[in-house]
């Protein structure tokens, strides 16, 4: 028949309207958000939960392992600083001895004064002038802080800074005892090995003549070094300790907590 429609050809462009079963499965993806989503909302509320626990205990376990690692050192550090006190509490007091009898020393004149002394005790006095006590730092722990780049660990700025400020102490008064090493190796000891007896007392009695010694330039220039020298050391020595004793302090409160 000619009036009968002639099929049309297909267009590759998709269709305006999507088809019925399309239509269909997403209203019933609709219908379930609507139905359920209470359920959904809850299932992810927990996952969030469960992942925010989950963090929130391992950051509070790594917390606690760096606490526990920050009582180690402070621990260390107190031990150390313990042993340092009574160190520098031994070589104040030898120090001191020093000199006062370095004082004494420059101040003999006559005869006089070598008789109420008493030979023996001039002789004694000026060896022990020669004495060097040293103070070496305990620095094993502050040493392993510095060197593991565990010093994040100690978690008072105040106290590191502290830490630093006295062991930066320590390492001049280091510095300066090493001087002072040279110094009596090439200044003070030939002087003195010419003049006095190293060994023995009683039996080199009266066979050094004292009285021409204690008057010579060279003699009170020596003594004058020694004394002048060792009271430096001393007032480093007695502002290190006080600077021990506030860590120790400071120590004591974080081992507290």
């Amino acid at each position: 028949m000619e009036n009968q429609q002639q099929p049309q050809p297909q267009s590759d462009q998709e269709p305006a309207n999507k088809p019925p079963a399309q239509k269909k499965g997403l209203g019933r993806v609709y219908e379930l958000v609507q139905e359920r989503w209470p359920e959904y909302v809850l299932e992810i509320v927990v996952i969030i939960f469960s992942i925010t626990i989950s963090f929130a205990l391992d950051e509070w376990k790594e917390k606690e392992r760096k606490q526990e690692v920050e009582q180690i050192y402070l621990k260390g550090l107190s031990d150390d600083l313990k042993r340092d006190r009574v160190l520098l509490r031994e070589v104040m007091a030898e120090t001191q001895q020093i000199v006062q009898k370095a004082r004494t020393l420059v101040k003999l004149s006559s005869q006089s004064d070598i008789d109420k002394l008493g030979y023996n005790q001039v002789i004694r006095d000026v060896k022990f002038v020669f004495k060097r006590p040293r103070f070496i730092a305990e620095d094993a722990t502050f040493a392993d802080l510095k060197s593991t780049g565990n010093m994040q660990l100690i978690t008072s700025y105040l106290l590191k800074s502290s830490l630093f400020d006295y062991y930066k102490g320590y390492e001049s008064i280091d510095q300066v005892e090493t001087a002072e090493l040279q110094t009596t190796n090439f200044v003070i000891a030939p002087v003195l090995l010419k003049r006095f007896p190293v060994i023995g007392d009683n039996a080199l009695e009266k066979k050094v003549d004292l009285r021409s010694i204690i008057n010579e330039i060279e003699f009170k220039n020596t003594m004058y070094v020694r004394q002048t020298t060792r009271e430096e050391l001393l007032r480093d020595y007695q502002r290190l300790y006080k600077q021990a004793d506030t860590i120790q302090a400071m120590l004591a409160h974080q081992l507290k907590k």
